[in-house]
């Protein structure tokens, strides 16, 4: 999508992006000056994935990288048309404008070399030292990631991705609270924070919070502590305290203290 949208201003026909509503296709736009719904995929074979879609009909334009299935268009005058259930879609390949661009302009709208979050804390990263980490114990490995599927589908909980000087992390934030009381290293350590930093992050989870979540992990004053994974009890306990953390959130505010004085 935002290769085509670097691309428009080089293509034969003129376009201009109306919306996209977030349903089936993907886009709205003015071809011409006619109206025109255009899908995205990779490659052109997705869209089959469409072919059975309420409104197919409003499709009139599938735009990929790569037409993979030129066995099933048909080219005419340079154009490419795919056949859905008696439904013609016109395909852009956008491989073959990319190249015919480099080749008559010289343009080059694909920068080749390393990803620019090369080293910067995200899911691919996280899992990857993870999974170094923990080679020689896989179940562990597996906790964490039924864990993160879990937060992941949640409404209550996002996922946030760090790096602190040797370990990737992943914070688990409560989203109406706003702040991250469950964490994860890349060395497979999980930790709870009762109450944040009081320069940075001066929150602190109220009493009613504390109280459950202390007697679940047998915490009685600690601040940050780590939480053992070694069992599928240790898991259970885990998921247990994602739950009071999501119930209480419904119900409790997060307390929210003055900064320190410098």
């Amino acid at each position: 999508m935002i290769l085509f949208g670097l691309l428009i201003p080089y293509l034969r026909d003129n376009f201009v992006i109306d919306q996209y509503p977030g349903t089936f296709p993907d886009c709205i736009a003015l071809r011409n000056g006619q109206r025109v719904g255009i899908e995205f995929e990779v490659e052109a074979s997705g869209f089959y994935d469409h072919e059975d879609e309420e409104n197919l009909s409003e499709c009139n334009l599938l735009v990929c990288w790569r037409n993979d299935i030129p066995h099933k268009t048909t080219s005419r005058d340079g154009v490419e048309t795919l056949n859905v259930k008696g439904h013609i879609v016109e395909i852009l390949a956008l491989d073959k404008v990319v190249a015919a661009l480099q080749k008559e302009r010289s343009l080059s709208f694909i920068l080749r070399g390393p990803r620019p979050d090369i080293g910067e804390g995200n899911e691919e990263s996280f899992f990857e030292q993870l999974k170094n980490q923990l080679k020689n114990n896989e179940k562990k490995y597996d906790w964490i990631k039924q864990l993160y599927d879990t937060v992941r589908r949640s409404d209550k909980f996002s996922v946030a991705w760090g790096r602190g000087k040797r370990w990737f992390t992943m914070r688990i934030f409560v989203k109406r609270w706003g702040v991250d009381p469950i964490g994860v290293q890349g060395d497979g350590t999980v930790f709870i924070v009762y109450a944040g930093n009081p320069v940075l992050a001066p929150w602190e989870l109220p009493e009613e919070v504390q109280k459950p979540l202390r007697e679940l992990f047998g915490h009685p004053k600690q601040k940050w502590p780590t939480l053992p994974l070694n069992t599928q009890a240790d898991f259970d306990r885990i998921m247990t305290g994602l739950q009071i953390l999501a119930d209480s959130s419904e119900r409790c505010d997060i307390i929210w203290r003055e900064r320190p004085l410098a």
